[in-house]
């Protein structure tokens, strides 16, 4: 969605840096213009060199930050136009509006290939529905992915075990081979050495 046109370039450049500094400016209309101003690129016209350098620059936003504006704001444009629509942003009650981080969760559900339509549904009914606090957005999301685990506990518990072993493994081989290479330890040592070695690999699953 295009915002401006050369014609009215400065006033865009103006408004969204008004709304960028504005303390309860609605993330949303924050995130439109930001989008407009990337896509079509109006910060070169401004003498920037690049978007993260106007963005740091003139409006005092982290490239993160400002990241999740865009693409939080692309994903609802897509998904949910009416809630992007410029009647229901003047019209709508800030508390009733979707939270940033809570779409930017949402988004993410929507890409994970692990869960399932109606998980998004219900996702999506706290988000745009209910415009849910992003902390049980969260708790509800972190729920869904747990229940959506294929892995037996039992079996990620065995991985993480094996993989602790290896890396020990890893380092005491290293340290048992250059203390015998250099004669640092007597060689009934080295031999003990190598018996727990051989141990530990034996307790890998």
């Amino acid at each position: 969605m295009t915002l401006a046109t050369a014609s009215d370039n400065d006033l865009l450049r103006q408004k969204t840096l008004e709304t960028a500094r504005r303390h309860k400016a609605s993330w949303i209309e924050l995130g439109q213009m930001l989008f407009a101003v990337h896509k079509d690129k109006h910060f070169k016209t401004w003498g920037f060199l690049s978007f993260e350098t106007y963005c740091v620059k003139e409006l005092g936003m982290k490239a993160g930050t400002v990241s999740k504006l865009i693409k939080s704001y692309a994903f609802l444009e897509k998904e949910e136009p009416r809630v992007v629509d410029s009647r229901n942003l003047e019209d709508g009650e800030p508390s009733k509006l979707p939270n940033l981080d809570s779409v930017h969760m949402l988004r993410l559900v929507k890409e994970n290939q692990k869960l399932p339509p109606q998980d998004y549904a219900e996702v999506r009914e706290s988000v745009i529905t209910k415009a849910k606090d992003p902390q049980e957005v969260r708790e509800q999301v972190k729920r869904l992915l747990e229940e959506n685990d294929p892995s037996d506990p039992e079996e990620a518990r065995k991985q993480r075990r094996n993989a602790a072993i290896k890396r020990i493994l890893t380092v005491f081989n290293m340290a048992r081979r250059e203390l015998e290479k250099d004669g640092m330890i007597p060689k009934y040592l080295i031999q003990q050495m190598n018996d727990l070695a051989s141990k530990l690999q034996d307790q890998v699953e």
